[in-house]
């Protein structure tokens, strides 16, 4: 039988397994992908295959933490500004050094105590007005529970992984910490030797939407 691979989104439809008869034996959805209100996604080899999804071990690392700011140049040719969380505000101080997208370096001259408002000098003149990403990087942590940023959804309700459990992928909220080019670190929600996906969470995502949000008429099992 050949099988025709078309894009992502369309193969992810779900369906509704109606049949509440434990005599039955539960069949696998003809389109791959499958969501019961309480247990997670199903996929089915084939879907798993043709989506590349890939799952990992949570484990321990060490992460070289990287704070990432969107800052504008003003008026002044060089200097640039921009406001901080308190979060963000606890770990940076004058002097400090950053990396600009647009190139070069900027230190920090100040932090205002009151609007945590940062003020930094470039080592190049910028266009009055210009948005300017610049990265903190600091030093090599120690172990902590993290998974790859492909594992990580980020959604208007928060953050969330898909934990394998057995032949069900189940949407898991966690709480996040520091964050470095390649990881994430879980502050809440996992623990190292949990399995989850890392790629492609955005398409499970779309799949649960699909009974979540999508209007359709059967629960799926709830």
């Amino acid at each position: 039988m050949k099988i025709l691979l078309i894009s992502l989104i369309p193969l992810l439809f779900t369906s509704c397994d109606e049949s509440t008869a434990k005599s039955t034996p539960e069949r696998a959805p003809e389109n791959g992908a499958q969501f019961r209100k309480g247990e997670g996604l199903t996929l089915t080899d084939e879907m798993a295959k043709s989506i590349g999804l890939t799952i990992a071990e949570v484990r321990e690392e060490r992460i070289t933490p990287i704070l990432t700011l969107t800052l504008q140049a003003t008026q002044a040719g060089r200097e640039i500004s921009g406001w901080l969380t308190t979060e963000q505000a606890a770990h940076l101080q004058p002097g400090m050094e950053m990396t600009l997208d647009s190139g070069g370096k900027a230190h920090v001259l100040r932090i205002s105590p009151g609007d945590f408002e940062m003020v930094a000098e470039a080592e190049v003149p910028l266009e009055p007005g210009t948005p300017v990403k610049a990265s903190f990087h600091f030093p090599l942590g120690p172990s902590t529970t993290a998974v790859p940023r492909s594992s990580l959804l980020t959604t208007a309700e928060g953050n969330f992984v898909y934990t394998k459990n057995g032949k069900f992928f189940v949407r898991t909220p966690v709480k996040i910490g520091i964050t470095s080019t390649d990881l994430v670190e879980i502050t809440d929600g996992l623990y190292p030797g949990d399995e989850i996906v890392t790629t492609p969470v955005q398409s499970l995502w779309l799949a649960e939407l699909q009974v979540l949000r999508g209007g359709k008429p059967c629960t799926c099992g709830g």
